[in-house]
């Protein structure tokens, strides 16, 4: 079997391209690489592999830092690969430096990456901080632990800040005109207006999500299937909603039993690059960004007039969680209700058009020009 780097540098000077026009023996000459490892090459990859990794792949795989945290962790902490993912990202973080030589000042600039962090509390992800504190003690810098700066401490999120965890207004229309994909839009109009997870309208493994016969357009709702409690929940839209799903549905000419989006994987990372381009920091670096759809359709419905009961019916969640987690209140409409102050709220139906519905259809049709 050959090295991977081997197979990549065969791969990327197209090496099975020059075997198919000048035979293997030219090929050898041209690329100088022995007619044996030719041969094994292809005794092993008779076409072509369809993705090579990255060479640094190959580069960071070499350095003296892997091979020491390889030697004192492998077998002995669980998820080890996440470990090397993770240093991995490091080292090209700090252009390369072998993680044997990582001062503390390189560990200052982990501490303090965005792609480490947590958008939330501004600081590094508690888990990443203990990844990070491994490498300390497998290059030989166990005396960084012992700094404050780089304790655990104090990192994880308080569990009152999942509350405020929403889209304001002004991010909603960000985020919609940042898209430049007819799905990516519908689909997270969908997520705002149903409160729904996007395992639930997105394929998925265990679910296909929306099909076009879920849709009753007579009726305003779509029967969506949520995977945590493995139950179909009917959710009702704005009728200027479903005519923008319809639409959709038409213009993709989907058959009736196929999913309407591509799976949760591709929506995530087309939604994240929205979230860079409309600088909305706390959905951009985060794993599971779309659910941020399901805070935002909660906390703006309580507090555009919506009772936790239909709350609740529509998101497909239990009343407690939502209190606990989901409906963190604005202070506008507590000063309302509390002080009898007025206000101007919108009831959601008036809201979810003006600010979710008329802003993805005047951009899906600039899309889809």
């Amino acid at each position: 079997m050959v090295k991977r780097t081997t197979l990549y540098e065969f791969v990327s000077q197209n090496g099975y391209e020059l075997i198919e026009k000048f035979g293997k023996s030219e090929t050898s000459r041209i690329l100088k690489v022995s007619r044996p490892t030719i041969d094994t090459i292809l005794k092993d990859h008779p076409t072509p592999p369809k993705t090579t990794l990255p060479k640094y792949v190959f580069q960071w795989e070499e350095t003296t830092g892997n091979q020491l945290f390889i030697d004192k962790y492998q077998g002995k902490i669980r998820c080890f690969r996440n470990y090397l993912f993770k240093g991995m990202e490091a080292w090209l973080l700090l252009d390369k430096k072998d993680p044997v030589s990582w001062d503390i000042d390189d560990f200052r600039k982990i501490w303090k990456a965005q792609k480490f962090g947590d958008s939330m509390t501004g600081k590094i992800v508690f888990q990443n901080a203990v990844i990070f504190r491994k490498w300390m003690r497998a290059i030989g810098k166990p005396e960084f632990c012992d700094l404050e700066e780089f304790e655990t401490k104090g990192l994880k999120r308080p569990k009152g800040m999942r509350k405020q965890w929403f889209l304001e207004d002004a991010e909603i229309v960000r985020l919609i005109e940042a898209m430049d994909r007819a799905d990516v839009i519908v689909g997270f109009t969908v997520g705002l207006l149903s409160g729904g997870r996007v395992s639930s309208f997105a394929r998925s493994e265990r679910s296909k999500g929306i099909r076009p016969m879920d849709i009753d357009e007579q009726n305003c709702g779509i029967l969506m299937f949520e995977p945590k409690i493995k139950e179909y929940v009917l959710r009702l839209f704005h009728p200027k909603a479903i005519e923008l799903i319809k639409r959709y549905v038409a213009a993709r000419g989907t058959k009736p039993n196929e999913s309407l989006f591509p799976n949760d994987y591709t929506m995530t990372k087309y939604l994240k690059r929205a979230a860079l381009k409309a600088g909305v920091s706390k959905i951009a670096d985060m794993r599971g960004a779309w659910h941020i759809t399901k805070h935002t359709f909660v906390t703006q419905g309580v507090y555009h007039g919506l009772s936790i009961e239909v709350v609740s019916e529509q998101a497909g969640t239990d009343p407690k969680t939502l209190l606990d987690f989901y409906a963190g209140m604005k202070e506008k409409k507590l000063r309302a209700e509390l002080l009898g102050e007025k206000t101007d709220i919108e009831p959601f139906h008036a809201w979810s058009l003006r600010v979710i519905i008329e802003t993805a259809i005047k951009r899906y049709e600039a899309v889809t020009e």
